[in-house]
């Protein structure tokens, strides 16, 4: 009598389980017409959470505030390892989220030998009659865009990259521009990407909305920013003032130009978090977090308009930096709303640190160092502990000594590509809020996933990054081979 009640509660959740999906269920014969595919290059489990905690504190709360996609029905884990190392690089996590498919490191859209072809979802979309966009807040030819396009055994070869885009025959493309249109840096040159463009029907704005007359006549679509920051990027939400396009208005233009009866697959890439934790840089992190949250917000808006039709995904291609919340200078202390006393990015941060060493001719003292981080950064001179301001003598030293090959190569494996001085300080401004950083490389950690509409239920629990698109396409009644 006790193993049939135990046997019939079993099968009352199971039931139970299922009738929460029903409505949601691409097996029911509802299919997902529009699809949304957010990709937070760089986004660990802990950006988001810090991101959530920054936005409690500074809301004189403690616990975390919810993201536009943190409380989805459906969430998950992928493991993100490459075809042939475990911690993986954009290009090969980016056409294992594209195509289904493990690849080798640097290696875009080939298999790991790069002898055969891999074709994404994005592609299996466009020959199914859905359109396609694919959107990223840096270049429109970085690894992660490019893996739903390109086919090239090297995600350096930009200008071959940006030619991939133009025979894809998508029909929007957005970000920061490109990084070689011209084949400067090419061996083999294939002459003006946006020559070839305009030969091919594309249209190359840097203005919107865009005209109906010009969607008409034109088959595909390429937006760049019209003030792009360094490498073609949008600008970090650290350092853009209210002026700047961000990845809500390029994922609000997206739908506008997607729109049709026949449905559309748009990814977008909040590409900048994976750049700020390289720089383990927090503040910068938190800002990128939240522009991807706010691109989210605008396809959760279309969600509740079209809750039977739509499916969004939200995932990372790997986490960047080994990002931790606790630290050995502070051990359980947080104040996150330190954080918001940076005002710039660490790249602009690390501008103000050279004017200030070229005023004091290359030789500052270490407290006129100090002073200068505490005004920039709006810390009490006499807050620091022994830990903060030993690693800041260290680094004030290091920085005034790069007159060799040696210390410059040295100071380039301990502080990255900034000035000691900079790099130093945000890491203690980053220690003060509770925060650490293992790397500023990649990690191996597993990374989170969300969804929400049509075949949800595909993205729970432990799956593998390749498992992702595989979903999707079952989702959208799409062939992914």
């Amino acid at each position: 009598m006790l193993k049939t009640i135990r046997f019939s509660l079993i099968i009352a959740i199971i039931l139970s389980g299922s009738l929460f999906y029903s409505c949601h269920r691409a097996d029911d014969g509802n299919k997902a017409k529009y699809v949304f595919y957010f990709i937070g290059d760089g986004m660990g489990l802990q950006q988001i959470n810090t991101t959530q905690a920054y936005l409690a504190a500074i809301s004189d709360t403690y616990g975390n505030k919810d993201l536009s996609f943190t409380s989805f029905p459906v969430t998950g884990f992928a493991t993100t390892y490459a075809a042939n190392r475990y911690i993986t690089g954009s290009a090969a996590a980016g056409t294992a989220l594209a195509t289904g498919s493990k690849t080798s490191i640097n290696t875009l859209g080939l298999n790991a030998e790069r002898t055969d072809t891999l074709f994404s979802i994005a592609y299996h979309a466009h020959k199914a009659g859905f359109k396609v966009g694919i959107a990223t807040s840096v270049s429109i030819d970085h690894a992660t865009p490019a893996a739903f396009y390109a086919h090239q055994p090297d995600r350096n070869m930009y200008h071959e990259v940006a030619h991939d885009m133009v025979k894809s025959g998508f029909r929007f493309f957005a970000g920061g521009g490109f990084l070689d249109p011209e084949g400067e840096k090419s061996k083999n040159p294939l002459g003006n990407v946006f020559e070839k463009g305009l030969a091919e029907n594309f249209y190359f704005t840097q203005t919107f909305p865009i005209p109906d007359s010009i969607l008409n006549a034109y088959s595909s679509i390429v937006y760049s920013v019209p003030e792009p920051d360094a490498s073609s990027t949008l600008k970090c939400r650290i350092d853009a003032d209210s002026a700047d396009v961000t990845l809500a208005d390029i994922t609000s233009l997206a739908i506008d130009v997607l729109m049709n009866p026949k449905g559309f697959f748009l990814m977008v890439e909040g590409g900048k978090i994976d750049w700020a934790c390289h720089n383990n840089d927090a503040a910068t992190t938190v800002g990128e977090v939240i522009s991807l949250s706010d691109a989210i917000a605008i396809a959760v808006d279309f969600y509740n308009k079209h809750p039977n039709e739509t499916l969004i995904v939200v995932t990372a291609d790997h986490e960047t930096g080994g990002m931790t919340i606790g630290n050995g200078s502070m051990k359980y202390e947080t104040n996150f709303t330190i954080l918001a006393n940076q005002k710039q990015s660490i790249d602009g941060f690390n501008k103000k640190v050279l004017e200030f060493k070229t005023k004091h001719k290359s030789n500052p003292t270490f407290n006129s160092y100090l002073q200068f981080v505490s005004d920039e950064l709006n810390i009490d001179p006499k807050a620091y502990n022994e830990m903060q301001l030993s690693y800041l003598q260290k680094a004030h030293l290091a920085s005034l000594k790069q007159n060799n090959p040696r210390d410059k190569e040295a100071n380039r494996k301990e502080y990255g590509s900034f000035d000691p001085m900079a790099t130093a300080a945000i890491r203690v401004l980053n220690q003060r809020a509770g925060l650490g950083w293992t790397t500023m490389s990649h990690t191996g950690a597993q990374v989170p996933v969300y969804a929400i509409g049509v075949g949800q239920e595909m993205f729970s629990g432990n799956i593998d990054n390749t498992d992702i698109p595989k979903g999707i396409s079952r989702a959208m009644g799409v062939d992914l081979p």
